[in-house]
């Protein structure tokens, strides 16, 4: 049983390029390091990575790390104090030197749908916002396959209100305004921010990735975005699931 947390003490922060540019779907990177966890399975830790893990309500990417005579699937991907972990399986091959350059590939197919599915539930906070008519805080995310899912802590839609949500969504995706990323230190946080509802549970940080929706709404997040809502597409509310506290809200894109 590796312990990852005790592996990746006093590495290095892995360079998140997808905290720059979404839509970049390769890139070369330096095998730092690696431990096999059994068989042709490893953890690998690279200098730079357009892989997200899972957090912040999104999925982890998948895909392909390759090199001289080597091929590794890509299955999950974890932030462990700033290190990103790659775990897999050696499909050709074997593990190359440590040092060695692999380039990444991302299964941009999944990836880009993810970036649809993020972007529309920021767009579906901004309309549950609007039809509550205050700031609504949210619990829970999954803004990803195998169900998208948002879960709010407020009492329960009508079904003519989940109309009027995605009514208010679809707009703001006919719209096809732009979206867009800058970075913000603490001081004057809050007046970046715009309908963000989890502001006061933020981790101390020196500085925040805000993914803003011109008109809509201006988020801290790490998540991958699309660069103008028109790419989103039709945005779905599948149904609503009501719970002890709150009420979960499945949504979907075509």
């Amino acid at each position: 049983m590796v312990n990852i947390k005790d592996w990746v003490q006093g590495m290095s922060s892995t360079v998140k390029l997808y905290l720059v540019d979404s839509y970049l779907r390769k890139c070369s990177s330096f095998l730092l390091d690696f431990v096999c966890e059994r068989g042709s399975r490893y953890y690998i830790v690279l200098d730079r990575s357009i892989f997200h893990p899972r957090g912040g309500g999104q999925p982890c990417d998948i895909g392909w790390l390759v090199g001289d005579g080597f091929r590794f699937f890509v299955r999950k991907v974890l932030d462990v104090y700033g290190v990103l972990v790659h775990y897999g399986k050696v499909v050709d091959g074997e593990m190359p030197n440590r040092g060695s350059m692999v380039k990444c590939i991302l299964d941009w197919d999944r990836r880009y749908r993810v970036m649809r599915l993020h972007t529309a539930g920021h767009i579906i906070d901004y309309a549950v916002n609007q039809v509550y008519g205050r700031v609504v805080e949210t619990l829970d995310a999954l803004h990803g396959p195998p169900k998208p899912y948002i879960v709010y802590n407020e009492s329960p839609p009508s079904e003519n209100d989940l109309r009027r949500i995605e009514a208010i969504a679809n707009r703001v995706v006919e719209e096809r305004r732009p979206v867009e990323i800058f970075f913000a230190s603490r001081e004057g946080l809050e007046d970046r921010v715009i309908g963000a509802p989890n502001i006061d549970r933020l981790p101390r940080a020196d500085k925040y990735r805000i993914v803003s929706i011109k008109g809509v709404n201006a988020i801290p997040c790490t998540g991958t975005h699309v660069r103008n809502t028109g790419e989103v597409g039709r945005i779905i509310i599948d149904n609503v699931e009501i719970l002890d506290k709150g009420f979960k809200l499945f949504y979907n894109v075509s």
